[in-house]
């Protein structure tokens, strides 16, 4: 039987969809490889009438599987994500129809470079969104990844599609007059991926000689393994305490340690707003938390918001003891780039129902910042990009313009109560550091909590969801 005639087969049709949803739903290391191969097989005799329906059907369930995780924090979330991508999806199944019809032999490089185009234009703009794209998958595979730092995460994005596209052209093609365009096919992809991995030994030997010779801090990041928004005063009194214990166990460890690092808004009570302020347990609280800062001879970041003009800001407040700690005159970097719908909403004057909805749910406001900070220690040179933040790498990029030399990363994913939202989260953490070839510190409210090299390479890391911390070294190039 021709293998056009076996595609035709209306069960293979129903494998090879349920396949395609599945493989992108629980992508893996290894299924990243072929995740989108059943799509070239179904898309490829599939009528064009229906080509926008399936795209709409493969986009909603294949982000309903992989971002499951977000109907613990909101199903409208869940729900409005799938919605987009069904949209985005419905075109590109148009796209590939085309490309599978029109280009021919072109379509093996192709159809690679639309998905990866696609990959990239869905991060831009208020809606832009980086989970789900196809290099995070291979985060741990440091050899393969090394070329982030020239083609960013879209060229391991490109490298892995395109061995769909290989397998689904051999695959088509597989007629013995065309044994040339096979072997030729699959010799170009197999010495690519040799280039790939042989780039990526030299580079990271490269820059492990590089960190043995630099200079270098010593970093705790504390993991509090709280959601710091929910209790009310007990509840930040509480952690507050919580995270002055895990420390001083921490210092007690590591008396030389340089820098203490406490996730996103760990600190609740506006430091700078309630430090004279009229509210007597919120000022208690943010002056027992400023008196144990200044006692120690170790710098802080601290993740809190800020109130500026009467707007607030998600913020990351930079404390050197004996220097701007009491009174309080923190450095600080308000969080530039807020996540849609349950940290920013632009458009509250033309939707302004909506927007009360939307303050109605699990959500905080904030403005957002129009700085990229960078702080100074000693010498070690940070930026510290707040959750959200770390998965763009236009953004991380900015900080390094700026003369970053390290990221210092705040989350908190508490809310998802995930490990694969966590795992999915720190995929593009790792990603940063090789991009920029910079170390990254994140503390995080519940994982995952770590130090990350400049090749990517997770060097110190704390149990998940548990009270924790840990202490590591970072370069200071």
């Amino acid at each position: 039987m021709q293998f056009e005639k076996f595609l035709k087969s209306r069960w293979i049709d129903v494998i090879l969809f349920a396949l395609s949803v599945l493989l992108f739903g629980f992508k893996n290391t290894w299924s990243s490889w072929f995740v989108f191969l059943p799509v070239f097989l179904f898309v490829h005799h599939l009528s064009i009438r229906y080509v926008s329906l399936f795209g709409v059907l493969y986009g909603f369930l294949s982000y309903f599987i992989y971002l499951f995780w977000m109907f613990h924090f909101s199903e409208v979330a869940l729900f409005g994500c799938c919605f987009l991508y069904a949209f985005y999806w419905a075109i590109l199944f148009v796209i590939i129809k085309i490309v599978l019809l029109k280009a021919k032999d072109f379509s093996v490089i192709l159809l690679p470079v639309v998905i990866t185009l696609y990959e990239y234009v869905r991060t831009l703009g208020f809606l832009g969104f980086s989970y789900g794209i196809n290099g995070y998958s291979q985060y741990e595979n440091l050899c393969f990844i090394q070329i982030a730092d020239i083609l960013g995460v879209w060229g391991v994005s490109f490298v892995l599609n395109l061995c769909s596209s290989v397998i689904y052209f051999v695959l088509v093609n597989f007629r013995k007059e065309n044994f040339y365009k096979r072997v030729t096919a699959v010799s170009i992809f197999l010495v690519l991926v040799a280039a790939v991995n042989i780039y990526g030994i030299v580079r990271i030997h490269y820059f492990k000689q590089l960190e043995e010779k630099s200079p270098y801090i010593t970093v705790i990041a504390v993991q509090n393994n709280s959601d710091p928004w929910k209790g009310g005063i007990q509840k930040y009194e509480n952690d507050l305490e919580d995270l002055i214990s895990l420390t001083d166990k921490a210092l007690e460890e590591n008396l030389t340690a340089d820098l203490i690092v406490w996730p996103e808004t760990a600190v609740i009570p506006s430091i700078l707003k309630h430090y004279d302020g009229a509210d007597e347990r919120r000022k208690n609280l943010v002056r027992r938390l400023l008196s144990y800062v200044d006692g120690k001879k170790t710098a802080f970041v601290i993740g809190n918001y800020n109130s500026i003009d009467g707007n607030d800001y998600n913020s990351a407040f930079f404390f050197e003891p004996g220097k701007n700690v009491i009174p309080p005159a923190p450095q600080h970097y308000e969080k530039n780039h807020l996540v849609p719908f349950c940290e920013y909403f632009p458009y509250k004057k033309q939707f302004p129902y909506f927007y009360e909805k939307l303050l109605g749910g699990d959500t905080h406001m904030w403005v957002p910042g129009s700085e990229r900070k960078i702080f100074d220690l000693n010498g070690f040179v940070f930026a510290t990009p707040v959750c959200f933040e770390d998965t763009f790498s236009a953004d991380c990029r900015e900080f390094v313009r700026n003369g970053a030399k390290a990221f210092v990363n705040l989350s908190n994913d508490f809310w998802a109560e995930s490990r694969k939202c966590q795992i999915q989260h720190l995929q593009s953490a790792v990603f940063r550091s090789i991009e920029n070839r910079v170390p990254s510190v994140r503390s995080c409210a519940s994982g995952e909590t770590c130090i990350i090299n400049s090749c990517g390479k997770i060097t110190v890391r704390a149990v998940p969801f548990e009270k924790n911390y840990i202490c590591g070294k970072m370069a200071k190039y």
